[in-house]
C-alpha cells in the first residue's frame, strides 16, 4: 500500500489557462490544459520508487516527451510515464538525495486530447526534507557569429571542483534546456560555485561539429542571476569576405564606362560613417535579408564605408581582437571565447548620393 510523503509545495509556471471545454458545437477549444492538483508518492516496500501525479483539467496526451521531458539534478535509473485518462504519472526509479531539491520541467509535452492545445511550460519543484534550494541562475544562449537564439539546447551546471577534461565526459550536477526564446533557468540550487557549459546535440557529451558554449568564470547563485552565453562551433572556418574590393572594382567601372552610365546609377550610392566609442580593429557587415552585401576591415577609426548602394541594411560590428581581419571561433581546450559580435539595433537606411553619420555605443 502506497502512503503519502511530506509534499512540498511545487512551482507551477503556466503560461496559458484553459477554460471549461464547449459543448459539441460551441466554440473551439483554444485553451492548453490547467494543471489542477500534483502528488507525490512513495511505496512503503521500495524507496526507489516514487510517483509523481499530474492532474489536469481535461484528459490529455503526450507531445514529443521524450525530446522535452528532464529531471535536474538528472537520475541514474530510468523514468516512465503514463497517462490515465486526465492524469499523467511518471515514476521515478533511483535513490533521492534528501538533500537535494529536484526540478521536474515538462515544458511542451501536455497537450489536451482533441484540440491538441500544447501547454507551454509546467514544472514541478520538490524536496524529500523540509527545504527548498530556492536560488536561481537563468540566462539566455545565442549563436556567437549570427547572434540567433538556440532552443531546445541542453545547458548544464557542474560543481566547481570538477576538471575541465572531465566536463564533456561527465554527468552534469544540474541540466536545463532553453526554450523557443532561446532562455534557460535553474531555479533549484544550493548556495555554491559552479562551472558553465552548453552542448547543441541531444546528449551531455561533445560530439564533433556541434556547437559549445562556456563561462570564462565560475558562477554563484547568489551573486550572479543571468548570463548570456555564445555558441560557437570549434572546427569553424570563417569565409572572409573582409578585402573590400567592391569600391576599387567600382571605380574601375566608372572610369572606363562613363558614357554608358547614367547619371542616376552614378549617384545611387552613399557613404556611411560610424561614430563609436571602439577604436581598435575590426568589421562591419552590411546585410540585407540576412545576407551579407558589404564587409570591410578596419584596423582603426575613422570607420567610413564608402559607395554603399542605396537601401536597407542591417549593420553589424564584430570585433577583431588578434587583427587577423576575419572572425575568429572560440576553443574549449584553450579558453578562448569567440570574438564578439554585436548588432545594431535599428535598420539603417542609405540614401543616394548622401553621407549618413551613424552614431553606436557597441558594449558586451
Amino acid at each position: 500500500m502506497k502512503t503519502f510523503i511530506n509534499i512540498l509545495t511545487g512551482l507551477f509556471l503556466l503560461t496559458s489557462c484553459a477554460n471549461i471545454v464547449a459543448p459539441t458545437g460551441g466554440d473551439k477549444d483554444m485553451s492548453a490544459p490547467r494543471l489542477l492538483n500534483v502528488e507525490l508518492l512513495q511505496s512503503t516496500n521500495d524507496k526507489k520508487t516514487k510517483t509523481i501525479i499530474f492532474e489536469f483539467d481535461e484528459y490529455i496526451q503526450l507531445n514529443n516527451f521524450e525530446n522535452y521531458f528532464y529531471i535536474s539534478p538528472p537520475l541514474q535509473g530510468v523514468t516512465k510515464k503514463q497517462i490515465k485518462g486526465k492524469e499523467l504519472y511518471i515514476f521515478l526509479d533511483d535513490v533521492l538525495d534528501e538533500k537535494t531539491t529536484y526540478q521536474v520541467v515538462l515544458h511542451y509535452c501536455v497537450m489536451d486530447y482533441n484540440e491538441e492545445n500544447i501547454l507551454d511550460t509546467l514544472s514541478y519543484r520538490f524536496s524529500l526534507n523540509d527545504t527548498l534550494d530556492t536560488l536561481t541562475l537563468s540566462g539566455r544562449l545565442e549563436d556567437a557569429y549570427t547572434l540567433n537564439i538556440l532552443d531546445n539546447v541542453w545547458v548544464m551546471l557542474f560543481n566547481e571542483d570538477i576538471s575541465d577534461s572531465l566536463i564533456f565526459n561527465a554527468i552534469p550536477d544540474y541540466i536545463s534546456k532553453t526554450d523557443k526564446n532561446g532562455f534557460f533557468n535553474f531555479p533549484n540550487l544550493k548556495y555554491k560555485n559552479y562551472k558553465i557549459t552548453a552542448l547543441t546535440e541531444d546528449d551531455f557529451f561533445y560530439n564533433k561539429n556541434e556547437k559549445i558554449a562556456f563561462s570564462d568564470s565560475l558562477l554563484n547563485p547568489k551573486l550572479d542571476s543571468f548570463i548570456v552565453l555564445y555558441a560557437f562551433d570549434p572546427t569553424f572556418i570563417y569565409d572572409s569576405l573582409v578585402v573590400d574590393s567592391i569600391v576599387e572594382e567600382l571605380d574601375t567601372i566608372i572610369n572606363f564606362n562613363k558614357d554608358t552610365i547614367s547619371k542616376e546609377q552614378l549617384s545611387n550610392f552613399g557613404n556611411l560613417e560610424i561614430y563609436t566609442n571602439k577604436n581598435s580593429s575590426c568589421i562591419f557587415q552590411l546585410l540585407q535579408n540576412g545576407v551579407v552585401k558589404r564587409e570591410v576591415y578596419f584596423s582603426q577609426k575613422p570607420y567610413l564605408i564608402k559607395k554603399v548602394k542605396a537601401g536597407m541594411y542591417n549593420l553589424k560590428y564584430i570585433s577583431d581582437n588578434n587583427q587577423d581581419s576575419v572572425w575568429n571561433t572560440g576553443s574549449w581546450s584553450l579558453k578562448i571565447q569567440p570574438e564578439k559580435v554585436v548588432n545594431y539595433p535599428a535598420e539603417i537606411n542609405i540614401r543616394s548620393n548622401w553621407d549618413l553619420e551613424l552614431d553606436w555605443t557597441i558594449e558586451y
